[in-house]
């Protein structure tokens, strides 16, 4: 078995963090809002600034899954008001070399345990529907289905579907 590392990434991971962001988005431009032809023009300023959290006015937990220091998985945990009780999971995306080991669940678990030390009461996401491995994953974990289908983006013919973890529900 493979022993994954799991960190959070800060503003001098920039570049770790872009090269990542960039593949995810091209090995599943049908798993994100955004697209690699989007990102890919962004500065080197937009990628430190979005890994600088000091001057964010959200709590936020940026993390990559790492693999003999080689970044195979990415996510975000984003908590944009404290007052709603609920962090969002953002860029959930495993390297192709290592889906089926683990990582997923990694990330997912190291987000959760984030959120309960926030005190917050849910956990959400957005997964494209087609998507059945990532769906699965997360119906593991006690994500349900919540609100009416989404668009991708816009123009999209895909749909996502929103889905929430009630943390109280989780036994330490």
């Amino acid at each position: 078995m493979s022993s994954f590392n799991i960190r959070a990434l800060n503003k001098e991971d920039w570049s770790t963090y872009r090269e990542l962001r960039l593949l995810s988005l091209q090995d599943s431009p049908d798993s994100f809002g955004s697209s690699y032809e989007k990102e890919f023009s962004f500065s080197r300023d937009e990628w430190v600034s979005r890994l600088d959290l000091g001057n964010m006015f959200k709590s936020a937990l940026p993390l990559i899954a790492e693999l003999s220091g080689v970044a195979v998985g990415l996510a975000w945990g984003l908590l944009h008001n404290p007052r709603d009780k609920t962090a969002h999971i953002y860029q959930m995306w495993v390297s192709p070399n290592v889906r089926g080991q683990g990582v997923g669940s990694l990330l997912l678990k190291n987000i959760i345990a984030w959120s309960n030390e926030l005190n917050l009461d849910y956990v959400s996401l957005s997964v494209t529907t087609i998507n059945k491995t990532a769906v699965k994953l997360y119906k593991t974990y006690g994500f349900e289905p919540y609100g009416a289908l989404e668009a991708l983006r816009k123009g999209s013919e895909l749909s996502v579907q929103p889905m929430k973890l009630k943390l109280c529900a989780i036994a330490g």
